[in-house]
C-alpha cells in the first residue's frame, strides 16, 4: 500500500491554514466552522489510510466551500448596509431640496397675491384678504416646518439604526468570536501601535504568548463542546489576571497573547507566574447526565521585552521561542526569553 503521509500532510496543512486565515462571517457560522475543522483534523490524526484520508480531504473542501458562501453573503450584508446608508443620504438631500422648490414656489404665489392686495380700494375688503393671506402664509411655514420636523426625525431613525448596525460589525470584526477578546488581527494592530508608543516615549514593553497545556487530551476526554468553555476559562482568567491597560487576545486555537505595556521582563514574569499560579488551582465544573464533572488545567508562558531595533515581528519570534522552551521544559511553567547581546549589538 503506497505511503498516505504527503497526502496527509497536505490535508493537515490545509486545514490548520483554513482555522489560522478562515474569512470573516457571523459569530456562529465561524463557531462551527471552526469546530467542524477541528473534528476533522482530529478524524486525520487517526488515520492511517489513504482512502479514508482522502474521504475526510473532499468532505472538509467541501465544508470549507459552504463557509466561504457564508463568508461572501456577510460581507453582501455589511455592503448592503452602507448602500443603505448612503440611500439614505440621497433621500435627505432630495427632501431638502425638492421641499425649498415647493415651499419657494408657494411663498411666490403668496407674494404675487399681496402685490395684488395693493390694488384694491375698499379698506374693509383689503383687511379681509391681508387677514386671510396671513393665516394662509402661516400655515404653509407650519406645514414645512411639520414635514422638516417629520423628515429628519425619520432619517434620525434610519441612520442611528444603522449606526448601531455598523458598531455592532466593527466590535464583531475586531473580537474572536467564542471568547470575545480581541482577535489575531486586533492582536496585530494593537502589537505595532503598542511598539511604537514605547518607542516614542522611550517606556518598557513585554509581550507574553500563552498556550494551553495538553488541550487536545481535554477535547478527546470532555468532548469540543467544554474544549470551547476551557477556552473561554482561560481568557476570562487571564484578563483578570492582568491590568486594564493590557491588551489579552486570543492568538489563534489554544494560544493566547498579552501586550504588556510600560512593563520589563521582570514585571511581566512575575505577573504571570502569579497569574498561572491562580489559573492551575482552578477548575471549571459541568454537568453530564446528572454527573457533576470538573476540568483543571495549565498554562504555559513565553515572555519578551521589547528591545531596541526589534520589529513587533522580531518580538512575537522571542516570545514564541520563549513559550517553545517551556513548554519543552515540562508545561505549566514561564520562560522569559532575554535578546542575544549579539541580537542587540545588530539590532
Amino acid at each position: 500500500m503506497p505511503s498516505v503521509s504527503p497526502v496527509k500532510g497536505l490535508v493537515e496543512a490545509f486545514l490548520k491554514a483554513f482555522a489560522e486565515f478562515s474569512p470573516e462571517a457571523e459569530d456562529k457560522d465561524v463557531k462551527e466552522f471552526l469546530e467542524a475543522l477541528e473534528d476533522f483534523r482530529a478524524q486525520l490524526s487517526h488515520c492511517d489510510h489513504e482512502q479514508e484520508v482522502r474521504r475526510l480531504a473532499a468532505s472538509s473542501v467541501r465544508t470549507c466551500e459552504q463557509f466561504l458562501k457564508q463568508s461572501r453573503h456577510y460581507y453582501a450584508t455589511r455592503e448592503a448596509e452602507l448602500t443603505e446608508m448612503i440611500g439614505i443620504l440621497r433621500q435627505a438631500a432630495k427632501h431638502v431640496a425638492g421641499d425649498s422648490v415647493e415651499f419657494n414656489a408657494q411663498m411666490r404665489a403668496t407674494s404675487d397675491r399681496f402685490q395684488g392686495l395693493a390694488q384694491l380700494n375698499d379698506i374693509r375688503e383689503l383687511k379681509k384678504n391681508l387677514t386671510q393671506e396671513a393665516t394662509a402664509l402661516q400655515k404653509t411655514v407650519e406645514a414645512k416646518q411639520k414635514r422638516d420636523e417629520e423628515a429628519l426625525s425619520a432619517l434620525t431613525e434610519q441612520v442611528e439604526a444603522l449606526q448601531a448596525n455598523l458598531v455592532e460589525a466593527e466590535e464583531q470584526a475586531s473580537l474572536d468570536a467564542l471568547t470575545k477578546i480581541p482577535n489575531r488581527r486586533t492582536f496585530d494592530a494593537a502589537l505595532t501601535k503598542a511598539v511604537q508608543k514605547a518607542r516614542a516615549s522611550r517606556v518598557r514593553m513585554s509581550l507574553a504568548i500563552l498556550d494551553i497545556d495538553y488541550f487536545k487530551t481535554i477535547n478527546d476526554t470532555h468532548g469540543h463542546p467544554i474544549g470551547d468553555r476551557v477556552l473561554l476559562c482561560a481568557a476570562q482568567w487571564l484578563t483578570g489576571a492582568v491590568r486594564h491597560t493590557d491588551v489579552v487576545a486570543r492568538y489563534g486555537g489554544e494560544e493566547f497573547a498579552v501586550i504588556l505595556p510600560d512593563a520589563d521582563l521582570a514585571a511581566a514574569e512575575a505577573r504571570f507566574r502569579t497569574g498561572l499560579g491562580q489559573i492551575a488551582d482552578r477548575s471549571f465544573e459541568y454537568e453530564i447526565e446528572n454527573e457533576v464533572r470538573s476540568v483543571r488545567f495549565t498554562m504555559s508562558c513565553g515572555v519578551a521585552e521589547l528591545s531596541g531595533g526589534e520589529t513587533p515581528q522580531d518580538l512575537i519570534q522571542r516570545a514564541d521561542r520563549a513559550l517553545y522552551d517551556a513548554k519543552n521544559g515540562g508545561r505549566n511553567r514561564i520562560v522569559a526569553k532575554k535578546r542575544s547581546k549579539l541580537g542587540a549589538l545588530f539590532g
